[in-house]
């Protein structure tokens, strides 16, 4: 039997491997990794949907409309209006001969040559119209896996995920009890930029029993160990996916696996989970179009929730966000529908008794389970207490929480599966995860999430002057160029608590395009002890934009990659300052990050921010915090088990306990100053004289920054809020500011 299934043309393996076949290879992107249990070898041909339109057309035996299509190919509007005409009634035979195999692989080749259907020109019209419709997207997937739906078990990659890097791990999707893994649809496109994705397809007339699927998985696994071995696994789970996910790791604790679990259902142990439904399932007569939509709607989610999440990825203008919003609203309704009328009567019980074998499997190996972990838990009561027993017995699982959201997580709005992989340093190609290499830089999407929640608002609260010193001494405004010839080091002074560091990331980030990593300390890269459920927070976002935990071994990875890094040699002790602080400079007596810096030759540029330390007036400190009898005793027991860079004698006992109140926001200015090359001292990497005297300019040259910037605002008409906010409000544009 031949397939044509989510954008992949599946190939019986007689025709696969003959001529026909080099020549498709030739024009085709072809998947090597065979496809289990639907043949032991198969050639996967990636097509575009109107490609599939006209094969379907192609193996109909209505002549008429391919004599049409021949004749009209003005776009993917004509696919549609062939719809209408009688198109749905076009299917691939179940059986057929060779000759009419051989039929299908001449007009595949026919229809990848230039200038014909499937041109690059064709295929960006229709990227554009599926980014305009993924309502309709998610009906039309809906509908291609219910109606006429037979055969075993199988996997599927979707159209969306078209292009994935040569390199990519092997990404598997298994799908909840019903909705066959249909909220992946609006995360496909993005996790095809890193993942292989292949999707588990179950049909509803399906009777394959949970070790059956387990099995199929299994051998998937093994074929994808033997070809691509010491490259992890990603088995991604949603409900009833996810037992079975727990299941297959605790079988296969060899295997290098990465689990992606949300919301498993490992409540579904009683044997009186949904009594009320079956209730009424055993009472319905007849088709259960009254009660399946029930079923259904509690698998996929509430349809309002859906309908929403849908009609914000369609990107509609302001004024069409009402229309928008009923129309993806239709498209759940009818997809709803369409399963109360097609499903068989017997799904529900079945399908039950399956849950609850599955979820007793799962609870009783969970602690057998050795993979990495990432849980996804919604704000439902049932899913939080699940995720904290979780937590339990896979101690070392990552979780992140969303108490705002229900059922159906990955159709909520904020829940980005990518960005949340990526964040919670899940992503990586090897056995060991690699902050250099595994390390994906932001995507536009993730940039504009960056600009709408952090950046512009910063500018706007803080308008940032930026200086740099050329190597003649000249100051100017601007940025200073970055060099990708050599690693780049930047030494900046440490402002209370940092917040000013967006400012600088995002300068870079949008001006040049250049990532630079922020070398911070553990309490903010780092997952903290403390509560199971913990949500997605700053430190997700540190992570996603670079950040990782400052110590030597990261700094001298960085350099050895020849990438941008920024370090704050003051650390927590600088950021947290006593009264009379600001702005002095509390480094380490050990010049630690010089010695790395010569060894790879890299461009050490000293800079100074002021503005920081301006922005929160101190009450108290820590020093004089620490003398209450009872608050200083319960701060320093909060302390002990914190993570510390050095020793806390050096970092000065406590990075808590100062009080005091915010001011208005001051203006931020950055002063780069020249650069440093070190590429000609490194026959003096064990000279201490020069090492130190290095470290020295570098610190004095820091302390030059800041003098010229504190001295060189008070020129500056608009260092105030108030005066800045009214100017910037009425003329549209940055206040201006002194003259270098």
């Amino acid at each position: 039997m031949d397939l044509i299934c989510g954008g992949l043309v599946h190939l019986p393996t007689p025709v696969a491997k003959n001529k026909e076949s080099e020549l498709m290879r030739s024009r085709f992107k072809f998947k090597d990794s065979p496809l289990t249990s639907f043949s032991r070898a198969r050639d996967v041909v990636r097509v575009t949907r109107r490609q599939q339109e006209d094969i379907k057309i192609v193996f109909s035996s209505d002549k008429r409309i391919l004599d049409e299509r021949r004749k009209s190919r003005e776009g993917y509007d004509d696919v549609a209006k062939m719809k209408k005409e009688g198109l749905k009634r076009a299917t691939i035979m179940k059986k057929t001969g060779m000759r009419e195999r051989d039929a299908r692989v001449a007009f595949l080749e026919r229809i990848s040559a230039p200038g014909e259907i499937g041109s690059p020109q064709e295929e960006e019209a229709v990227a554009r119209q599926d980014e305009k419709d993924l309502g309709a997207l998610l009906g039309e997937k809906v509908q291609e896996l219910l109606e006429a739906d037979s055969g075993p078990p199988r996997w599927y990659s979707p159209v969306e995920a078209q292009i994935c890097p040569d390199n990519a791990p092997l990404f598997l999707c298994l799908p909840d009890i019903i909705c066959n893994g249909l909220s992946l649809t609006l995360h496909q496109k993005k996790l095809a930029r890193l993942f292989e994705v292949r999707c588990l397809h179950v049909p509803i007339s399906d009777t394959t029993s949970n070790k059956g699927l387990i099995r199929l998985i299994e051998s998937t696994i093994k074929e994808e160990v033997s070809l691509r071995p010491g490259r992890p696994i990603y088995v991604m789970g949603e409900g009833y996916g996810a037992l079975l996910a727990i299941s297959l790791a605790a079988r296969n604790p060899d295997v290098d696996l990465v689990l992606i679990l949300v919301n498993p259902a490992t409540w579904c142990t009683k044997k009186d989970i949904m009594p009320d439904a079956l209730a009424m399932l055993e009472a319905a007569p007849g088709p259960i179009s009254s009660t399946l939509p029930f079923l259904f709607s509690l698998a996929l989610g509430d349809p309002t929730t859906i309908a929403k999440a849908i009609a914000k990825h369609s990107l509609p203008k302001p004024e069409k966000s009402q229309q928008t919003f009923m129309s993806a609203m239709r498209d759940v309704l009818r997809v709803i529908a369409t399963a109360s009328v097609i499903w068989p009567r017997d799904i529900g019980p079945r399908r039950l008794e399956q849950l609850q074998m599955a979820a007793r499997s799962a609870v009783r190996q969970m602690k057998s389970v050795k993979a990495d972990v990432l849980l996804l838990a919604s704000g439902k009561e049932i899913n939080a207490s699940e995720a904290r027993k979780l937590k339990q017995s896979i101690p070392s699982a990552t979780v992140r929480y969303f108490p705002n959201c229900n059922g159906a997580l990955l159709l909520e709005e904020g829940v980005e599966l990518v960005s949340l992989i990526k964040a919670t340093n899940m992503y990586r190609r090897s056995k060991q995860r690699n902050l250099v290499t595994d390390y994906i830089p932001p995507s536009e999407d993730e940039m504009d999430v960056f600009r709408k929640v952090h950046l512009d608002i910063m500018k706007q609260l803080f308008s940032p002057v930026y200086l740099t010193t050329k190597e003649n001494g000249l100051v100017t405004r601007g940025l200073p160029e970055i060099t990708k010839e050599r690693p780049v080091l930047f030494i900046c002074n440490h402002t209370f608590v940092g917040f000013d560091l967006g400012l600088i990331l995002g300068a870079f980030l949008e001006g040049q395009g250049v990532i630079i990593r922020s070398l911070a300390h553990p309490l903010i890269t780092i997952d903290q002890p403390g509560d199971a459920l913990t949500q997605s927070g700053f430190s997700d976002f540190v992570r996603l934009y670079g950040g990782v935990p400052v110590n030597g071994n990261n700094t001298y990875k960085l350099m050895a990659a020849k990438q941008a890094a920024l370090l704050l040699p003051g650390g927590m002790r600088e950021a947290v300052k006593r009264k009379e602080e600001a702005y002095k400079l509390i480094w380490p007596e050990k010049p630690e990050f010089v010695r790395i810096a010569i060894r790879h030759g890299a461009v050490i540029i000293p800079m100074a921010t002021v503005g920081g330390d301006d922005f929160i007036q101190i009450l108290l400190d820590q020093d004089q915090t620490l003398q209450f009898p009872v608050i200083g005793e319960r701060l320093r027991s909060l302390e002990v088990n914190r993570p510390s860079v050095r020793n806390r004698e050096e970092s000065g006992r406590t990075l808590i306990g100062t009080l005091g109140f915010p001011k208005p926001p001051p203006r931020m200015y950055f002063a780069f100053q020249k650069p440093i090359y070190t590429h000609e001292l490194h026959d003096y990497i064990n000279d201490k004289e020069v090492v130190d005297t290095l470290y020295g300019q570098v610190k004095s040259d820091v302390e030059a920054g800041l003098s010229y910037l504190l001295k060189k605002r008070e020129e500056d008409p608009y260092q105030h809020f108030v005066p800045r906010i009214i100017y910037e409000k009425t003329s549209g544009k940055q206040a201006p500011t002194f003259d270098p």
